[in-house]
């Protein structure tokens, strides 16, 4: 079993880093997830008219596709790289363990996350913007 030093070691430290960033920027873009959502029902009640409640539900379907990326549906969905597969196959079928293979399907992993957090971030940022401009009209 490896350690952590012979993780640090191996140059390792960049991945983890890079896991315990998205990890805290996920954490908070599901906070805004949940308070915007909140917001959309409180407003959805304050203004049931029916202009407010089409608008309304356009951003609850840009916080559909957040709740998608935030929890995992997109990364389900994505193909995974060949190189990456082919290294778990080969791993599996020895008694070794592919440390390599698992480090690059590792990497890949957080790409795809990394990916889908920063689209994430960008529709919490659009919500919020006709949430507040929603709120304005009041």
């Amino acid at each position: 079993m490896l350690t952590a030093p012979t993780l640090a070691a191996a140059g390792y430290n960049d991945l983890f880093a890079s896991l315990q960033t998205v990890q805290m920027t996920v954490q908070t873009q599901v906070e805004r997830f949940q308070q915007l959502m909140l917001e959309i029902k409180s407003l959805s009640a304050t203004r049931p008219d029916d202009e407010s409640l089409r608008r309304a539900g356009e951003i609850a379907l840009k916080l559909h596709r957040v709740h998608t990326l935030l929890f995992g549906g997109a990364l389900m969905a994505q193909p995974q790289d060949a190189a990456a597969t082919g290294a778990r196959d080969d791993a599996a079928g020895g008694d070794a363990i592919d440390l390599d293979g698992a480090m690059a399907e590792f990497s890949s992993l957080l790409s795809r996350t990394q990916l889908a957090s920063t689209e994430a971030e960008l529709l919490l940022a659009q919500a919020s913007e006709e949430l507040a401009a929603l709120r304005g009209v009041a």
